[in-house]
């Protein structure tokens, strides 16, 4: 027999009338979202028959296409005012077997009620990557490039451990990890989800940004200062005369990189005089002009000397500008190569690894070539040679 007002919440309800099945989705990193914060009326439908549950017991059975009110003391069938009268001190949870739930908006996962100080919070508790699924679209169009997409999936999963359990500025005071909007970052749930989106999240499920082995947290914004700052880029003149003594060559007619590293890092860089070409450690040639990464792009002639335009720094916690990353994903780069660009540490590398429960997928990234003096990494040819 259901549960009606009054009645006690630990009774074992008939099987025949409410459905039993596990309260909450499957989850590897299980993330609270308050979306219904300090409120003294909330409203709910289900997608497919289901329960209330309390203490893991399926207490008060739901019906889809009802709607259903909730107050700090109950629960309530609107159409016809059957009740369930909230236990104080206990975890109750509305959930349905397919896990797909309406309040204001539909989402993934179940429902938690929390009430405090005679008010109400509903949280949505969700896996990790499906709350990205509803997150992904939110702060990114669905429609721009799919290496994009995956460079703010990684950033959006990065902020989002970040900011769980201790790293949470809410849990302690209201019970859930984050909330839905620009506070944390969006989340709009199912009815943003795109196959794009979906896509980027499945693809570098598990992927997160590092440093000194902690997750760090993947902050962006859609822009980011001016055009050169928006992505990460910047320039410097070098004279002639520098990169002469620097080089040992003499009449300079042209500068190029010939490879970079797997960080973006200029590991090659042919530089051609009249009569010498010399091919130079690119990192240590950056260090002796003073660039801010080894990161070089492009290197043209300008006046007297050679314009350099290369990465910067990095972005600290401006971090990956959403523009910028849909703009170097049409230019052809990867996702890996966009994180680089704005989330690298001081050395020049960027670090990706997986969250627990995903390590067999974990890539292995090559060390860093260590730094030489420029001297003692030379090929040269000279005219007479040829």
């Amino acid at each position: 027999m259901a549960a009606t007002k009054g009645a006690k919440p630990d009774a074992a309800p008939q099987s025949n009338t409410v459905p039993f099945f596990n309260p909450y989705p499957p989850m590897v990193h299980p993330v609270r979202i308050g979306i219904v914060r300090q409120e003294p009326i909330a409203k709910f439908a289900i997608w497919a028959p289901g329960a209330v549950f309390v203490d893991g017991r399926p207490v008060f059975p739901l019906k889809p296409s009802m709607i259903y009110v909730i107050t700090p003391s109950e629960i309530k069938e609107l159409a016809t005012g059957k009740s369930f009268q909230i236990p104080q001190g206990k975890r109750t949870y509305i959930s349905s077997p397919d896990y797909r739930i309406f309040c204001d908006k539909w989402w993934r996962g179940c429902l938690e009620i929390v009430t405090m100080n005679g008010k109400l919070n509903v949280i949505n508790l969700v896996d990790l990557e499906d709350y990205l699924l509803g997150v992904v679209p939110a702060e990114m169009p669905a429609s721009w490039h799919i290496e994009a997409l995956k460079a703010q999936a990684v950033a959006a999963r990065s902020y989002a451990w970040a900011h769980l359990g201790k790293g949470s500025k809410w849990l302690k005071s209201q019970g859930y990890d984050l909330v839905p909007d620009v506070r944390d970052q969006a989340y709009k749930g199912l009815a943003r989800e795109a196959p794009t989106t979906y896509r980027a999240v499945y693809e570098t499920r598990g992927l997160v940004l590092k440093d000194s082995g902690k997750v760090k947290p993947g902050f962006y914004r859609a822009t980011v200062g001016d055009a050169m700052e928006n992505l990460n880029m910047r320039k410097t003149h070098v004279a002639n005369a520098k990169l002469e003594s620097i080089t040992g060559i003499s009449d300079i007619q042209g500068i190029a990189v010939k490879q970079w590293d797997v960080n973006g890092n200029a590991r090659s860089v042919q530089v051609m005089g009249q009569k010498k070409t010399r091919e130079v450690y690119g990192v240590a040639l950056a260090k002796m002009l003073g660039l801010a990464t080894a990161g070089i792009l492009d290197v043209h002639e300008e006046g007297n000397g050679w314009m350099f335009t290369y990465r910067g720094p990095g972005n600290g916690a401006r971090g990956l500008s959403q523009h910028g990353a849909n703009e170097f994903a049409n230019k052809g780069w990867r996702f890996d190569q966009i994180l680089q660009q704005y989330y690298q540490d001081p050395d020049g590398q960027l670090r990706l690894d997986y969250l627990d429960h995903y390590r067999a997928m974990k890539p292995k990234f090559p060390p860093p070539p260590k730094a030489k003096p420029v001297e003692e990494k030379t090929e040269e040819t000279t005219e007479e040679e040829e």
